[in-house]
């Protein structure tokens, strides 16, 4: 088994310094790369949900549960998996959900009072619930009962994500038709009609002001602490023309505060990856930065690192504590305007007057472009470049930018 190589672009080292993207495949261990569901257990140990079973990761080595060397689970191909608090392991498959106690797993089905076999997510509620999220709605597990939970309630499109308000709340993620909110008795649902981009919503993750950022299949919208909607980020993640929609696949919160977001698009193009929101700019990193895929299927937050699961393997983006200076260097350059046809301009915002050298590299890391600047500002001729996207560089400094003629 080789290990696992650290993997750096230009990208990763000028946009966000202090990042690294480790990435594993079934080279190093894992029974597939198509990977569904990651989560973090209490011992920093990762639980993944993959096509070909349940895996436990150490740090070192990895360790595949199968219906082969674990006879209770229910089926191999793993669309969910979470970690309680007493540390049982809950997977959801197509076949129902299997627990793992630490020695066998359980599985439980309808005929137990599970809602529906096709699982689509699992969490912990902080009371304790565990919730379940399925195809035709919601399931919650409590004090040993299942108690499920569907239509006319949850509304066709089924359950694809959960979430807990600071009250208790539950915020699901509904497939097809918005939010649905559980308070406990009665169900509520926000949509388009309050403000959301789009109903077909695929995560939900609360900030430590209880502001709720809501990925959907149109982008990010968010709601503040009294649901109000407030804002939309509909390009979290800079695309190759002529796509721009930005399909969310996941968002966490990490411990600093910072909001993590999967992008996947697979229709005209393929691409996608992670962008991370700090100080009012989205960063983004991709298959060139060294993660394992562009298809991110979930994100996990472990301390300071960032685990991405992908189609085509894990990730960790590592180190990611941003530094002020670091984050003040990274957004004093701005520019104008983006996309740009035949001119952009960039201006320096604390420009000192010392002569500032500038370079321009395409999407596979080729410089296509240097100078100077010799004021605060310089314009680019951009006429001659291919349409794309472009990173420019001016010392720590490092913005993206699109060129579309």
């Amino acid at each position: 088994m080789r290990t696992p190589a650290t993997l750096l672009a230009f990208a990763a080292t000028t946009l966000l310094s202090a990042q690294t993207i480790t990435s594993w495949t079934t080279v190093e261990g894992l029974p597939s790369n198509d990977l569904r569901d990651v989560a973090v257990a209490a011992d920093n140990s990762i639980w993944i949900a993959t096509q070909q079973g349940v895996v436990n990761f150490n740090g070192t080595g990895f360790t595949t549960h199968t219906t082969t060397t674990h006879p209770g689970l229910v089926n191999n191909d793993v669309q969910a998996i979470a970690v309680m608090d007493n540390g049982d392991v809950w997977v959801g498959t197509d076949f129902g959900v299997s627990v793992f106690n630490g020695s066998a797993y359980t599985t439980y089905t309808t005929a137990d009072g599970l809602g529906d076999d096709q699982v689509k997510y699992i969490k912990q509620a902080p009371n304790g619930d565990v919730w379940i999220g399925t195809i035709n709605g919601a399931t919650r597990y409590a004090n040993g009962v299942f108690t499920a939970y569907g239509s006319p309630e949850i509304p066709f499109g089924g359950v694809l994500h959960l979430s807990f308000a600071p009250n208790g709340d539950v915020w699901m993620a509904g497939g097809l038709f918005g939010i649905i909110v559980f308070n406990g008795s009665t169900f509520s649902t926000i949509s388009t009609a309050e403000g959301l981009v789009s109903n077909r919503i695929r995560s939900i993750a609360f900030d430590g002001s209880a502001n709720k950022w809501v990925g959907t299949a149109d982008g990010i919208s968010v709601l503040n602490a009294a649901n109000a909607h407030v804002q939309d980020h509909l390009n979290v993640f800079i695309l190759p023309p002529p796509d721009e929609l930005n399909p969310i696949t996941d968002v966490v919160v990490d411990q600093a505060g910072r909001i993590w977001a999967g992008v996947y698009v697979d229709y005209l193009v393929t691409v996608g990856g992670v962008s991370v929101y700090t100080d009012g700019v989205w960063d983004q990193f991709e298959e060139g930065d060294g993660l394992a895929g562009p298809n991110v299927r979930r994100l996990a937050v472990e301390g300071n690192n960032i685990w991405v699961a992908t189609s085509t393997g894990l990730s960790r983006i590592t180190d990611t504590g941003i530094g002020m200076e670091e984050r003040q260097a990274a957004t004093s350059m701005s520019m104008f305007p983006n996309p740009a046809d035949r001119a952009l301009t960039l201006v320096l915002e604390n420009y000192t007057g010392a002569r500032s050298p500038y370079v321009v590299h395409d999407a596979s890391g080729r410089t296509v472009d240097n100078g100077i600047f010799t004021s605060a500002s310089v314009t680019l001729n951009v006429a001659h470049l291919d349409d794309g996207v472009y990173l420019v560089r001016v010392g720590d400094q490092a913005k993206r930018f699109v060129v579309r003629h």
